[in-house]
């Protein structure tokens, strides 16, 4: 019996003694208990990693880093972080908070180079589009051209060809108005240029007046005796529109001033202040997130986002216009940039819009068309600006940064048209003059 009771107290439940029993308890908590610090601590690590913090086994500390994402295109180009190889580009790297000069490079093509802020925990963009060393040309049209007009899309050039007399070869295409898409086929092939209009006895288009309308479907022609009106995808049809020709051009500036306003509204009540009191619209970037406009009066921009943004452009920018000069205003960031000073392009900058008269209301200034604007054009990455000045084209950032050369040499009256992709630029030059005294539709290839 007592065998029996002792038996019992040792193993009673189970056969486990008390002090077994309270060893099973514990470990049946604490284990649990240890598995969720480790998750949790795993997981602290794991985001505190992913913020950019690192350990400095120098200092025995664990710091803050940015992380530095460059991107360039084309691929494949070297990243230099103050002329030290890093990486290749569409990379991202860890690396201290600090100023540093982040240079891209690649072999072909003009190297891009821009001083960038890194701050902790954030992630800070270099994204670089390089243009070749030497483009090369590639003709468009071959007869001679005159009169090239840009739709206010970007995607087709209007353009007249001289009327032959006599015509020697009869094949030859006869003289008329010409519609070229900047659109590619598969395989990369262009579309060819298409006629829609024919040079006649009394109507000669070579030394008429083209006028796209504001949705680049419709064309007027006007030779000073006659007005006719063209579709862009329709051959040798028109209507006669010379009795109401004024009222279709009224009809069309207020059509494309709706469309700006429009675009306009999108932006923030300080900006829509801005242009209504001290500046003109020049053009509004393809993605609609910026504008390109001319000072009409000094003025000091306010935040519109407040407090301001974090790994935004790190470039300076100024909240101060002075009149006359051009900046660019990025809604994205909130970030005014300074562009040209008045008389930096003597040739093509325009005279600055008269101020307002104090306590006089006016809708925002957008040019029409009717005053003239610089020639300076946005390139389809919204990131750019294209500026043809003498005797060559130069691109820039909307910063004023990396400005360089592109084209270097002859072309005819200004007229450029960035390719809608952004792999060429087409350009209006004559680069046999003995042969024709006309200039032909060239592509400036940047792909």
């Amino acid at each position: 019996m007592l065998s029996g009771r002792l038996n019992y107290g040792k193993f009673r439940e189970g056969g486990l003694s008390d002090s077994s029993m309270r060893n099973v308890k514990i470990r049946t908590h604490i284990v649990p208990f240890v598995t969720i610090l480790i998750i949790l601590a795993a997981s602290v690590a794991v985001i505190a990693y992913g913020r950019g913090y690192r350990p400095d086994f120098g200092q025995n500390i664990i710091k803050a880093t940015g992380l530095l994402s460059v991107t360039s295109d084309p691929i494949g180009a070297q990243v230099y972080v103050d002329g030290k190889l890093k990486t290749a580009t569409n990379n991202a790297f860890n690396i201290d908070p600090d100023w540093y000069t982040v240079r891209i490079v690649k072999e072909g093509y003009i190297a891009w180079e821009k001083k960038v802020r890194v701050q902790g925990e954030i992630v800070t963009r270099a994204d670089a589009f390089l243009f070749p060393l030497n483009p090369s040309l590639s003709p468009v049209t071959s007869t001679g051209i005159e009169n090239p007009v840009l739709s206010p899309d970007g995607t087709k050039i209007a353009y007249a060809t001289p009327v032959s007399s006599p015509v020697s070869n009869p094949s030859e295409k006869p003289g008329g108005l010409w519609v070229y898409e900047l659109v590619e086929r598969p395989l990369g092939r262009n579309r060819d240029p298409r006629q829609i209009g024919v040079s006649e006895a009394g109507f000669d288009f070579s030394t008429a007046t083209i006028v796209w309308s504001p949705d680049s479907t419709q064309i007027m022609a006007d030779n000073g005796r006659e007005v006719r009106l063209y579709q862009s995808d329709r051959a040798a049809q028109y209507r006669d529109v010379s009795t109401t020709y004024q009222a279709f051009l009224n009809a069309w500036r207020t059509e494309r001033q709706t469309k700006e306003l429009q675009k306009l509204a999108a932006f923030k009540q300080p900006i829509v202040d801005l242009a209504t009191a001290s500046a003109r619209i020049i053009s509004f970037s393809p993605d609609e997130s910026k504008i390109l406009y001319e000072a009409t009066a000094a003025a000091t921009i306010p935040p519109v986002i407040d407090p301001p943004l974090i790994g935004t452009n790190s470039t300076e920018e100024t909240r101060k216009i002075e009149l006359g000069n051009i900046y660019m205003y990025d809604s994205h960031e909130d970030k005014n940039y300074f562009v040209l000073k008045q008389g930096e392009l003597p040739d093509t900058m325009p005279t600055p819009s008269p101020r307002r008269a104090t306590g006089q209301r006016q809708t925002p200034r957008i040019s029409d068309g009717i005053v003239p604007s610089p020639r300076i054009y946005w390139f389809p990455t919204s990131r750019h600006l294209v500026l043809p000045l003498e005797g060559k084209i130069d691109i820039m950032e909307y910063d004023r940064t990396n400005w360089i050369t592109v084209y270097s040499g002859p072309f005819v009256d200004s007229f450029i048209a960035p390719w809608p992709t952004g792999s060429r630029i087409i350009i209006v030059t004559n680069l046999n003059p003995d042969a024709s005294t006309l200039p032909n539709l060239y592509t400036v290839n940047l792909r």
